[in-house]
């Protein structure tokens, strides 16, 4: 298994490399051949979900590593459609350099699973499956909004080189980040019940006053607003696109710093 792991974090690199040099210096040959090695690590990612899958009976979403596995395959899973039929090469670059990044993190470390009994699996997994799910969305919209501002910067300095050409127009970037906050804002809330519905049922007490549902929710808030300043007429541009950084800034923080904190998120 630890060779499989090897694998899958050496095609991994191998196709982010590869995609840089495409970017500085597009080959068609060269573009292939990192899409080929970035299904394979797909593929990987796939094999490791079903056999996890397969040992707990239950999807593998109790420790920290197995999540940050699901979030890498949705990311990998995504980045190949888009590339597929909208031929984005910079967006996919960047997002799976995030997805990578964040595998990487925990890439030999996968252990600190816990088991509960039968009963309590299913509302869990729901619970932490839709989270992973919101993660993965506000990735993309971190993505989308960091290329917004260079191409937005390109714009004003008036520099039309190669950069300027090969990432989309700010309408697109705009819209992507959009589209993905619209997908994870409601995914979001529906964890967040479920986690408090988990917490009343298994732990017997009400958890929205632990730290990490409190920092959950403060996230939901500002993602939000984000859709509030979005859909209100007059805002956007440059200055929701900073904020909605600062969003994913907040994602990042809650998922490693606030559950050091919690008392049943240890885990993670």
């Amino acid at each position: 298994m630890r060779a499989s792991y090897d694998a899958f974090n050496l095609l991994y690199a191998v196709s982010l490399i590869l995609f840089f040099i495409d970017i500085i210096h597009p080959r068609r040959f060269v573009n292939r051949t990192a899409l080929v090695l970035l299904f394979g690590a797909f593929v990987l990612d796939t094999v490791f979900l079903f056999l996890r899958l397969r040992a707990y009976g239950h999807v593998p979403v109790y420790s920290r590593f197995d999540v940050l596995l699901v979030l890498s395959w949705l990311i990998l899973l995504a980045a190949l459609v888009l590339d597929a039929f909208f031929k984005v090469g910079l967006l996919v670059f960047f997002v799976n350099l995030v997805g990578y990044a964040s595998v990487a993190f925990d890439l030999y470390r996968p252990t600190g699973n816990i088991h509960y009994p039968t009963h309590m699996v299913d509302l869990l997994v729901v619970h932490i499956s839709l989270a992973v799910v919101s993660y993965a969305c506000f990735v993309f919209a971190f993505v989308a909004s960091f290329m917004y501002l260079i191409q937005d910067w390109l714009l004003r300095a008036k520099r039309w080189n190669q950069w300027y050409f090969r990432l989309p127009a700010l309408e697109r970037l705009d819209t992507y980040a959009f589209r993905a906050v619209v997908l994870g804002v409601p995914t979001l809330l529906v964890a967040m019940v479920l986690g408090v519905i988990w917490g009343k049922v298994v732990l017997g007490r009400w958890v929205i006053l632990d730290p990490k549902p409190l920092a959950t929710f403060i996230v939901w808030l500002m993602y939000s607003v984000y859709l509030g300043f979005r859909l209100r007429s007059g805002w956007g541009g440059r200055a929701l696109a900073r904020y909605n950084m600062a969003c994913a800034v907040a994602v990042v923080l809650n998922f490693v710093v606030v559950n050091l904190y919690s008392n049943f998120h240890h885990a993670f």
